[in-house]
């Protein structure tokens, strides 16, 4: 009887020890999914007023969507944010989809240097792009327009950047390592056994890829396209830099007019009215991505049975691949830093010559206000120092719910975590200085500090983080949990002595990355800054914005600069985790 009470009282505390540690892990899932919902509520909620909230002069009304809609402006930015998110796609895919098929499906040489030049893309921040080829193709300052003015005549060069086409090119650079990294896989994993049955039968290899490899991989490249079109439609960094002064106007150039009016008082309603239709249109193209995802089966044609991927070899084809893939990287990265440098050298833009050597000066970087450069270093490090370790513990969290757990709702808080993936940035930034001000204003004044920007950035981090650590616990077996628990190690204990240690090279995985999103992150922050919580990136567009180029540009030298040991760093960690995986 002893023993057996005994046994019951080790089960008894076993119990109340599981339950103690699931309290824990619910309550630190939950906190971000609550914050998320405050953001879309206070979006939703202030959209419905009319007027100040919270004054007696409010009222509930549709009146701002029948004002946002009536504005002929947002038809004209809703055509060139479709042009814009289209040419992206198109641009990205094109260059990514190829230079994926080269890596995955031939005998390419220098395979590691490729991937290399692809993960610094994708690492960089966009608006460094974006200022050198304005630093190229403006049509009135542009150094190449000048430079063909002096040949052609006349007082604009006749190539311009500054249009709907033009910024999707340069965002399209940008994002052609995102679909390069969706469509390796896709192409990695393909059986080879199928177009050799179709060669067999005398089909010549471009036949071979219009009527079979392009059609089998149509899963993974339309999710692709839809994944980028989804970034091109919410981006804010390259219309900003290059459209808005030309006045050519996106959704999020336009959010950003109505929220930062050069005269005037914000029209929140407004902005909250158009975030919360861009919400339905950013769930509306989930679902088709998720449509595209479920009916990916009927072209599953990798199977145990016989699977042997073939590799293509390119012969002297290889020099032209090599070639294509070089050009990428000098117009992507070694083209537009250049100019970058050179501009910020320069009192003034001038085309690069030998005469123009002598102008060079270290001027925009001794006139920089450094005390505002420093205050925006000092809460960039913060941001990076909090945001990565918040949406890890999140995460962690979340995904051990998930995994471990056994009841339904588990799908739900999968998806609640997934579903700031889907929503524009500039959703989250509206819906985050909304709940500041006219929600929490009065019980908890966040606006104007660097931890609102914190929270709305730990938010962001969720899906990717969530989705890491998903596929990672997947692979450590609950057995060894359950032995720790049979031992007497609490739930905590478990997870801290079993779990985390095994979880090591995912954790420093989504560190680093988040951390060099953090300090790349333009759009949130230039939604929520103020002179109180200015980060690095707001002090270049800010810089930008004012007409200041060259210090501009020198501040994006400065930027830059910092980030490349970070990507490298990156780098290191994750070959080594690859190589233990």
């Amino acid at each position: 009887m002893a023993t057996v009470a005994t046994s019951a009282g080790v089960l008894s505390r076993r119990v109340q020890s599981l339950s103690g540690g699931r309290i824990v892990f619910v309550g630190i899932a939950l906190i971000p999914l609550i914050v998320l919902v405050a953001l879309l509520g206070a979006m939703v909620w202030t959209s419905l007023i009319v007027g100040t909230p919270g004054t007696a002069s409010a009222f509930y009304s549709l009146q701002n969507y029948v004002a946002v809609y009536a504005d002929p402006l947002i038809y004209s930015a809703l055509v060139n944010t479709l042009i814009f998110a289209l040419s992206t796609a198109v641009v990205a895919l094109a260059i990514g989809t190829s230079i994926a098929w080269l890596v995955e499906r031939t005998t390419l040489p220098g395979k590691t240097a490729v991937y290399t030049v692809m993960t610094v893309g994708l690492v960089l921040p966009s608006m460094f792009l974006a200022m050198g080829w304005v630093f190229l193709l403006n049509p009135k300052i542009g150094m190449l327009n000048t430079w063909l003015r002096g040949l052609v005549g006349g007082e604009v060069g006749p190539l311009d950047i500054a249009t709907p086409v033009g910024m999707g090119w340069v965002e399209g650079l940008a994002l052609a390592p995102v679909a390069f990294i969706m469509t390796a896989e896709t192409f990695r994993a393909m059986d080879s056994s199928i177009e050799e049955a179709a060669e067999v039968h005398g089909l010549r290899y471009r036949s071979v890829m219009r009527w079979i490899t392009l059609p089998l991989t149509r899963p993974g490249l339309l999710a692709a396209f839809i994944y980028v079109f989804v970034i091109g439609f919410a981006a804010f960094d390259v219309p900003a830099l290059i459209g808005l002064g030309n006045r050519v106007y996106t959704v999020s150039t336009f959010l950003f007019l109505k929220t930062n009016p050069p005269n005037g008082v914000p029209s929140y309603g407004l902005a909250a009215a158009l975030g919360s239709s861009l919400f339905v249109l950013a769930v509306l193209l989930t679902v088709w991505y998720g449509s595209v995802l479920r009916h990916g089966n009927r072209y599953q044609v990798v199977t145990g049975k016989g699977y042997r991927p073939r590799q293509i070899d390119l012969g002297r084809w290889s020099a032209l691949a090599l070639a294509f893939i070089a050009a990428y990287a000098l117009l992507a990265l070694v083209v537009p830093l250049l100019m970058v440098v050179w501009v910020s050298l320069t009192p003034f833009l001038v085309v690069p010559s030998a005469q123009a050597l002598e102008m060079v000066t270290l001027k925009n970087y001794a006139q920089m206000p450094w005390p505002l450069v420093g205050r925006s270093i000092t809460h960039t490090l913060l941001l990076m120092a909090v945001v990565p370790v918040a949406a890890i513990a999140a995460s962690v969290c979340i995904t051990w719910l998930v995994i471990r757990g056994r009841t339904r709702l588990r799908y739900l808080l999968d998806f609640a975590a997934f579903l700031p993936h889907t929503m524009p940035s500039v959703v989250l930034a509206v819906g985050g200085a909304l709940l500041a001000l006219f929600v929490l204003r009065d019980a908890l004044p966040l606006y104007g500090t660097v931890w609102l920007i914190a929270v709305v950035y730990t938010v962001m981090r969720l899906p990717f983080a969530t989705r890491v650590f998903n596929t990672a616990l997947l692979q450590i077996h609950g057995e060894l949990e359950e032995a720790a628990h049979v031992s007497g190690l609490s739930v905590l204990a478990s997870v801290r002595h079993v779990m985390l240690p095994l979880l090591l090279p995912a954790l420093v995985s989504v560190w680093l990355w988040s951390a060099l999103l953090t300090y790349r992150e333009l759009t949130v922050a230039t939604f929520l800054s103020t002179p109180n919580n200015v980060t690095l990136p707001v002090v270049v567009w800010g810089f930008w914005y004012a007409g200041h180029l060259g210090n501009a540009a020198a501040i994006t030298v400065i930027l830059v600069a910092v980030l490349l040991p970070l990507i490298g760093v990156y780098w290191v960690c994750s070959r080594r985790t690859v190589g233990s995986v």
